[in-house]
């Protein structure tokens, strides 16, 4: 290998080492090449590579540096996320009617849901689940009757929370 003329001959050099260097030390959101090429810009900030004793170790240690910077960025951010964020103003005030679905048995709803939203009869809703239509029917009523109840005291709190 030929001395390096200059410092582009020989950031081309260390350029494949330093850029393995830095996908190692980096976290997996860190770009390698960013950090190869702003320790790069901060050590010709100051001089030039060729007047650098060990210009890899230099270049290295300001990758390091700089990986550094960016965790203690990244904690500082996740630290004042919880003062930056609003108290949660958007919480649901009117209940889903689908929230309600789920306070009655998968078995209910799935007639309910067969019935009221599908379409089918009685006899063709026994016949996929395996009930007589007489069982659909039962079922189907009680469980109308479990969602008026649900749907009512919903709806006696939201408009006591509107007066």
């Amino acid at each position: 290998m030929t001395e390096p003329q200059n410092d582009f001959e020989l950031f081309e050099q260390l350029y494949v080492k330093l850029r393995r260097f830095a996908a190692v030390v980096a976290d997996m959101d860190m770009d390698p090449d960013d950090l190869v090429q702003d320790a790069l810009a901060a050590a010709l900030r100051r001089h030039d590579l060729s007047e650098l004793d060990h210009p890899a170790a230099y270049l290295k240690q300001a990758i390091v540096r700089s990986v550094s910077n960016q965790r203690r960025r990244a904690g500082r951010f996740r630290d004042l996320l919880p003062k930056l964020a609003t108290p949660d103003k958007t919480s649901d005030q009117y209940p889903s009617d689908l929230a309600i679905l789920d306070e009655l048995k998968a078995l209910d709803r799935a007639i309910v849901y067969l019935a009221d939203v599908e379409g089918l009869s009685h006899e063709l809703i026994a016949a996929e689940l395996g009930l007589t239509p007489a069982a659909v029917r039962k079922r189907a009523s009680r469980a109308r009757k479990q969602l008026r109840v649900l749907l009512g005291s919903n709806l006696t709190s939201i408009s006591g929370e509107l007066q």
